[in-house]
């Protein structure tokens, strides 16, 4: 008989670790103000990425497009884009700002100028997430303005000196 508490204790004990382990995924969009959209999400839910951009026309040899990718509750992606075209070298740092930031949180916030709740339209692209599989983009996109986690950390491409929105300090 006292084997058996024992036993009912240690399988409690060990099923209140296990689940205080298990992070669940989650995405949240809100507008805090009319200036853009933060999206809050955990690290699983997002991607960076730079594309090269065909057919420009302007100055840069190596031009490249900065994005966000956030897989959105209704399994469909999002995406946060710079308005900036940027060298191959500039947006490769800009990938592995984010990337660092996204790496060490629990959770990240997206901001961008533009709505998360635009009607879904359906568009070709993929994109793959480790945790997730892949999804289609949803026709959704931001102007993308900053990153940032729970820990702090920030990037922010519009003010490179003081780069944390005052919400995240």
């Amino acid at each position: 008989m006292i084997s058996l508490q024992k036993n009912k204790y240690l399988s409690m004990f060990l099923l209140v670790l296990f689940l205080q382990g298990c992070v669940t995924s989650h995405y949240q969009a809100s507008k805090p103000n009319a200036l853009g959209t933060d999206i809050a999400v955990t690290p699983d839910r997002v991607i960076t990425e730079c594309e090269f951009i065909d057919n420009y026309t302007g100055d840069y040899s190596d031009p490249y497009g900065f994005m966000i990718h956030i897989l959105d509750n209704e399994n469909t992606v999002l995406t946060a884009s710079s308005g900036t075209v940027l060298e191959k070298k500039d947006c490769l740092r800009w990938q592995v700002a984010a990337d660092k930031i996204i790496r060490n949180a629990k959770t990240v916030t997206v901001r961008g100028r533009g709505d998360a709740e635009d009607p879904i339209v359906k568009k070709e692209f993929k994109y793959a997430f480790e945790r997730h599989g892949t999804y289609f983009g949803n026709g959704r996109s931001l102007n993308y303005l900053a990153i940032w986690n729970d820990k702090g950390q920030c990037f922010d491409v519009l003010n490179r000196d003081n780069p944390c929105p005052k919400q995240a300090r």
